[in-house]
């Protein structure tokens, strides 16, 4: 039974008045809450559950006593959500009282409107609008283009005479299909006076064959027409308006690679049953029928495969081959270009289910391509750490990090046979086979000898599901790699030594060769006690960050990695207030039977104070690290998965790449050293000519600022020099006919030269120079206890701002607008006012477009620190920008 239709039985046991929820569902199955969320809403779609609330939602059967009756049409819908509508549609017209209504299937080349006509027909069988020996007639009007009267003549019958060459009377279609279903391929294609004679038939369900005058004949028939063309240009309205029912079936495109994924799994299946074998498709072979360019849709997709098909087939006769197989490499290179396809690559490398399996199996009852997503077995360790390196190698993990997660992942996996529940061995036979189970029993027996130890059934048990995966994998010729052989060698050397002589009684029993990697592997299971004594997780990671779906991403992401359920992402909506946020978490931490401590990872600085709330109303230890990516959650949740405690986790995740870097810059202080470079290509000559002159010329503020002569023709003494001077203090502008790539403003020498433009040098000095007055002093007046940080990031933030509104100002004004943003912001924390803004509406018509500027930029403010800013300080704000009085 797959994994949804366990959820729906269960789900039948609820009714709208006693509805559940996903981690209620989830834990009776002992299925992820996520995948049960997932399949859930799947049943919602299909019709079989509703649901209702928000947080949390609760999900009820639709029909809790019995399932209602399905039909071909509703299957098929199934696999194919995105029609959905047509099939609605298509029933409908069907069902129409008393005998149908003739439908017009709309769509491009290949989509699959004879397909679909088909499911039609199949569907008014079983539904006795149709009887069973009624008549399924299908023609294509395009056959007969050419020659209006044998088209003509195809569908309504011919009377002899009737034409030059009707030598006898001839049997129309119509009459054919009486009592049956009709269906007209490229109907517009029929000629004007063909549409007509259809008008009589639908209007009155008579006809005339072609030369007939005198008699009428009648049939019941369901029209299902079809066409490619635009219905407005290439059919007469009055034809139209007789076929109400118009169907239009969406491309390949349109339907999605879900969709494309079914139906390429649909079609090899179908080939099966024509050749009588099971046939083997490797992945990339699936990837790249996802990716390609097939512009005639679901037809050519559908002949494509059938084409791959053949040709394997002929190989499969040819070299006597023991299966049929299709190799990415014997793709034509249409197809081949599908591996390309950067536009849905990513998506495509999603949706494949198994990701480690070179090929996956098709044969008429059933397939491999979808087993990874309905059965999770775990036990085959080699393919756990195939997985995850893909998954991995895909993100851009680097080695070091994924060195780190595999180790994690092989921990837990032997974890998992250390516990003490029971397990129950009669079925084990059946699954694996009594040699398997005959050869662990050896395994284990020699082992507990050499070791003095006793390993329980669980081992038993883990064992004979690790030699089955290991012995088919040997048979098909993989390879068997242990990442951590060198680790395991170090770390259990005589479980190590104990595994080489125990590697031998698998050799024998089953003839086969195994590596050392195996015996690494085959050690991890005798150090059951060790393992037991492993602490378990203590310390809960929750991610909050701003936006629809930021945190819940990263830890989804990062438990797919660890397997394991970890971190627990809060989304924060913009418009969310953060003490709705705040309540989410304190909520979801209350429902815990046991309270663990709790590192906080947030994204924007103004989260970090949830910590301290927390802490007082649930009274446990709780750190916080803001400004956080994926990759930090991931070493968190990791260490955490190890039972390593609050303290440990923290100062692992701080020191991760980036972090780091931040609380360096945040915890000490900057230097305040300024530089000013004149470059030239000696270092000498014109170079300290503007220092010397310079040095005349301006207010240096003691030894705060220096002038550095620097040669620019020694690039590796030039950047070494620059990387020095960055690291003790600040370049603020260079000097020289030559323009060094820096973030730094540049002058020319002329610049230098002129009294006017070294008063802007000058400039640059006072304002850093008072910057760092500011930040030394104002610092440690506010109550915001990140008083550093606020000024930094505001100046960025009025430097942004004065360049899209008025570059011109001056520093001062930077200066004191900086801080008077930083004491808003701190009055804001603390709840107090602002001051009125005195001439409002004056002010608001000179200004406008420039208040609509910062009205719009401090929305991130606002987001960033949890604050609202009033209208009158947006005015505040403005009027600093554009050097007005407020008087």
């Amino acid at each position: 039974m797959k994994r949804i239709d366990k959820v729906a039985e269960l789900l039948r046991q609820y009714s709208e008045k006693t509805p559940v929820t996903a981690s209620e569902i989830a834990e009776q199955l002992n299925i992820t809450r996520a995948n049960v969320s997932s399949d859930l809403n799947q049943l919602v779609k299909l019709g079989k559950a509703e649901k209702n609330g928000t947080k949390p939602v609760f999900f009820f059967s639709t029909n809790p006593k019995e399932e209602t009756e399905t039909n071909i049409l509703d299957d098929f819908i199934k696999k194919s959500p995105s029609l959905f509508h047509c099939g609605e549609q298509a029933k409908a017209a069907v069902l129409y009282p008393p005998n149908g209504m003739h439908i017009l299937l709309t769509g491009e080349t290949g989509v699959g409107k004879s397909m679909f006509a088909e499911l039609i027909y199949t569907y008014a069988v079983s539904q006795n609008k149709v009887k069973a020996d009624s008549n399924f007639v299908t023609f294509n009007c395009a056959d007969y283009a050419n020659n209006p009267q044998l088209l003509v003549g195809s569908i309504f019958g011919v009377l002899k005479g009737a034409y030059t060459g009707a030598d006898s009377d001839r049997t129309g279609l119509l009459e054919k299909a009486n009592g049956g279903i009709l269906f007209l391929d490229e109907i517009h294609r029929l000629p004007p006076e063909g549409q007509e004679m259809l008008f009589t038939f639908i209007d009155r369900g008579v006809y005339r064959r072609l030369g007939e005058t005198s008699s009428e004949r009648q049939a019941q028939v369901l029209l299902v027409c079809a066409t490619t063309e635009d219905t407005s240009s290439s059919l007469l309205q009055t034809f139209i308006r007789r076929i109400p029912m118009r169907i239009e079936i969406p491309s390949l495109i349109e339907r999605g690679l879900e969709e494309r994924l079914g139906l390429i799994a649909t079609f090899f299946q179908m080939e099966t049953k024509k050749l009588g074998t099971a046939i083997e498709v490797s992945t990339n072979t699936i990837r790249a029928l996802l990716g390609y360019h097939c512009p005639n849709n679901v037809g050519q997709l559908k002949a494509d495969i059938q084409l791959l098909c053949a040709k394997a087939y002929a190989q499969f006769i040819a070299r006597q081959e023991e299966t049929i197989k299709i190799g990415s490499y014997e793709l034509p290179h249409y197809i081949r270009e599908g591996l390309y396809n950067n536009e849905d690559r990513k998506k495509i490398w999603l949706l494949l289910p198994n990701m480690n399996a070179r090929f996956f199996l098709f044969n008429e009852e059933e397939t491999t391509l979808f087993l990874p997503k309905d059965t999770t077995n775990g036990n085959d360790i080699y393919q756990i750490i195939e997985q995850k390196m893909n998954d991995m190698e895909r993100i851009g993990l680097d080695f070091s990090q994924t060195s780190e997660i595999i180790d994690t992942t092989i921990t837990n996996y032997y974890r998992s046979y250390d516990n003490d529940s029971t397990i129950d061995l009669t079925n084990l036979e059946q699954i694996v086979g009594s040699e398997i189970v005959a050869t662990a029993n050896k395994v284990c027996e020699k082992a507990s000898r050499l070791l003095n130890v006793y390993l329980p059934d669980n081992v038993r048990y883990g064992l004979s599901l690790h030699l089955y995966n290991t012995i088919q994998r040997i048979k098909r010729g993989q390879t068997i790699i242990n990442p951590r052989i060198s680790e395991i060698k170090k770390e259990y050397p005589r479980h190590f030594e104990t595994a080489q002589h125990c590697l031998s009684v698998i050799e024998t029993d089953f003839s086969i060769q195994l590596p050392e990697d195996e015996v690494a592997f085959l050690a991890l299971f005798f150090t059951t006690d060790e393992n037991k004594s492993k602490k378990r997780a203590k310390v809960e990671v929750i991610v909050v960050a701003h936006g629809e779906s930021t945190a819940t991403s990263m830890a989804t992401v990062v438990n797919k990695l660890l397997g394991e359920q970890i971190a627990v992402g809060f989304d924060m909506s913009l418009d969310e207030k953060p003490i709705t946020a705040l309540t989410n978490i304190q909520n979801y931490l209350s429902s815990k039977e046991q309270l663990k401590d709790v590192l906080l990872l947030v994204d924007m600085g103004s989260l970090i104070n949830f910590s301290d709330e927390l802490e007082k109303k649930l009274n446990i230890q709780i750190r916080c690290i803001e400004l956080v990516s994926t990759l930090h959650v991931l070493e968190a949740s990791r260490k955490a998965s190890l039972g390593y405690g609050l303290n440990e986790i923290f100062e692992a995740t701080i020191n991760i790449r980036g972090l780091s870097t931040y609380k360096k810059h945040s915890e000490e202080k900057r230097p305040s050293k300024l530089y000013i470079l004149t470059l030239c290509t000696t270092g000498e000559g014109s170079a300290q000519m503007i220092k010397k002159m310079l040095s005349s010329r301006l207010n240096l503020r003691g030894s705060a600022c220096e002038i550095v002569s620097l040669q620019i023709t020694d690039q590796k003494l030039l950047e070494q020099t620059v990387a020095n001077l960055s690291q003790s203090g600040k370049i603020i502008c260079t000097i020289g006919t030559f323009q060094y790539p820096f973030t730094a403003p540049h002058f020319s020498i002329t610049d230098a030269l002129d009294e006017t433009k070294t008063e802007k040098i000058q400039s640059l000095i006072d304002y850093e120079i008072a910057f760092e007055g500011m930040r030394l002093n104002i610092a440690t007046m506010l109550e915001y206890k990140d008083g550093e940080n606020l000024i930094l990031s505001i100046r960025e933030w009025v430097e942004t701002m004065a360049a899209e509104i008025n570059p011109a100002i001056s520093y001062e004004i930077k200066i004191g607008l900086s801080c008077h943003i930083v004491c808003m912001i701190d009055r804001l924390k603390q709840g107090k006012n602002v001051s009125t803004f005195p001439q409002t509406l004056t002010f608001k018509e000179k200004y406008s477009n420039e208040i609509s500027i910062v009205q719009k930029n401090s929305q991130f403010l606002e987001a960033y620190y949890a604050i609202s800013i009033p209208k009158d300080e947006i005015f505040y704000i403005t009027a600093f920008f554009m050097s007005e009085s407020f008087i």
